[in-house]
């Protein structure tokens, strides 16, 4: 369906959503129609404006929809609504199935991406999207933005996971790496906090990498509501009664997570302030709860280029305990300066580099190193809260 503004969009949103199955969200459907609304936080430009930029979002959408290798799966049209900022793209999905997918860019920079499409399409669509332009790419909820979202409505399950991609030895006897998964239900958000907070304190700890509540605007149960499951890489899936309700969240979210990064950008971005010469801006580091005792392999792992830190560098030793690397952010394709030490990580953010990237680091760390690491200003105080 094309969206000729908003309020169709809304409604037609509001008729599939009281179609989907009363199953778990997760599921990609049955019969066409039947998928959850699946709903993209991504961050549609840089931190500083280009002065050559004079297209706009929707010239970035024209540039995406004409990439070579994203033509090759999805050959699509743009369909401007009556809303300036609302675009319908309606992609031939490897020439056979037409898939719709709905770009919000009332924000400029951080855009919501909707779609009823199967998961397995959805998500294929979103990550040829962010990878057709260098300035658009996929935002990451850390552990403490995923806890606070459960605050926002009536939570009912939680879901924790760990996947120690970086080994603490070097050594081919080291193991497999560390798998765990855990979900957890309940029936209202102190009880599921609660649990949260218990399993987070186990020895070894699990990052908190989804979250699902049910949501009404008004926060009272008035038959109008969503379920939404709200995911660490930016994703949301939702059923339930009001696309309204989704979309008041989503944009909620949205405010939050640009918040987040305009507060790093503000105070741990380093650029020069041209009239006097003087330096802005403070580095941060990342300390994890142990020393890491494989400091190599967790810059060669890092700085790979591979999946999921997408850094990309060559690290020079600078002592016994230290390493050094001016890294490229593929997501965003902005640079990044780091030094890793067995005790913290520091981070040393340029002036057109995206606090995203630091915070989609931050995110990964937690999932993939220590779900205990803190971000720390250089006094030493947490930069995020839950």
């Amino acid at each position: 369906m094309i969206a000729k503004s908003r309020k169709h969009l809304a409604s037609f949103m509001n008729g599939h959503m009281n179609r989907v199955p009363d199953d778990d969200p997760d599921a990609s459907g049955g019969p066409a129609g039947t998928a959850p609304i699946k709903t993209y936080l991504i961050e549609g430009c840089g931190p500083l404006p280009d002065p050559d930029d004079v297209v706009g979002p929707f010239g970035t959408l024209g540039r995406i929809a004409q990439d070579r290798d994203f033509m090759d799966q999805f050959a699509a049209r743009l369909h401007p609504s009556g809303d300036p900022d609302l675009v319908t793209v309606k992609a031939v999905y490897r020439g056979s199935r037409p898939v719709f997918v709905y770009v919000d860019f009332s924000d400029p920079r951080f855009w919501l991406i909707h779609t009823s499409a199967p998961s397995k399409i959805a998500d294929r669509f979103a990550s040829m999207f962010v990878a057709a332009h260098q300035d658009v790419g996929r935002t990451a909820f850390c552990s403490e933005f995923l806890a606070a979202t459960a605050e926002m409505g009536s939570a009912v399950a939680l879901s924790l996971d760990h996947e120690r991609l970086i080994g603490q030895e070097d050594s081919p006897e080291a193991g497999p790496p560390e798998f765990v998964k855990a979900r957890v239900w309940g029936t209202g958000s102190e009880l599921v906090t609660a649990l949260m907070r218990q399993l987070g304190s186990l020895s070894e700890g699990i990052a908190l990498s989804q979250i699902r509540l049910r949501y009404s605007p008004d926060g009272h149960d008035s038959g109008l509501f969503c379920v939404n499951d709200v995911r660490s890489d930016g994703r949301m899936i939702t059923r339930g009664t009001s696309f309204a309700a989704h979309e008041s969240m989503a944009r909620s979210l949205r405010t939050r997570y640009a918040r987040q990064v305009a507060g790093i950008e503000s105070l741990h971005r380093i650029r020069l302030e041209d009239r006097d010469g003087v330096v802005l801006g403070h580095s941060l580091a990342l300390h994890p709860a142990d020393p890491v005792r494989n400091l190599k392999g967790l810059c060669e792992r890092v700085l790979s280029s591979a999946n999921p830190f997408l850094l990309w560098g060559l690290p020079v030793r600078r002592g016994d305990n230290c390493f050094c690397a001016r890294a490229v952010d593929l997501n965003l394709g902005q640079r990044i300066d780091l030094e890793f030490t067995p005790d913290f990580i520091r981070l040393f953010v340029p002036r057109r580099t995206s606090g995203g990237a630091v915070l989609r680091f931050y995110s990964n760390l937690q999932h993939h190193l220590d779900p205990r690491v803190q971000m720390l200003n250089q006094e030493g105080h947490e930069i995020l809260q839950s």
